[in-house]
């Protein structure tokens, strides 16, 4: 007889090693979702910004130009330094680049953005640009501008993450 209770099923003991099995694999994969859910969410709200020039050629053979930040992400973006550079001299501001490119700007024909700012889903920000179609510049200053201006965005997501978004013109 002792050898047929030997041989006995314990359903009880089967029955509660299975739980904690099962239970494992639920908290394995809550993890997991919560993860993945996590990952999902900082691709869906990850900012782009970039740089769009729109240049205009006037009259005389002059050129009308605006530079603006625009921010074609999922989500919010910001800007945590901005670094202006013009042949190779560091900036403090964007309003320095029009004395750094040796323009008179007295008749504040040119203008400059504050680009170190929040900038949510579709915003627009000028960094630089002509006031209005009078305030243009001669070809040598135009392509002084574009071989020399460099500007670099450090900005981060909601989550934290850095990113960089730099223009340097042609």
């Amino acid at each position: 007889m002792d050898q047929q209770n030997s041989k006995t099923i314990h359903w009880e003991k089967w029955t509660a090693i299975s739980t904690v099995i099962m239970a494992l694999c639920a908290l394995i994969t809550s993890v997991w979702q919560g993860y993945s859910f996590q990952q999902h969410n900082k691709l869906s709200l990850r900012p782009y910004l970039e740089f769009e020039a729109n240049m205009d050629p006037a009259a005389e053979g002059r050129t009308a130009f605006v530079l603006l930040v625009n921010n074609n992400g999922l989500g919010p973006a910001e800007v945590t330094q901005v670094d202006f550079e013009v042949a190779g001299q560091k900036l403090q501001s964007a309003h320095g680049i029009w004395p750094a490119l040796g323009i008179d700007n007295s008749k504040l024909c040119f203008g400059a953005g504050n680009v170190a700012r929040f900038y949510k889903v579709g915003d627009r920000q000028m960094v630089i640009r002509a006031a209005d179609e009078s305030c243009t510049l001669t070809p040598a200053q135009f392509d002084l501008l574009m071989k020399t201006l460099k500007i670099t965005l450090h900005y981060k997501s909601l989550y934290g993450e850095e990113f960089v978004a730099s223009w340097q013109g042609q």
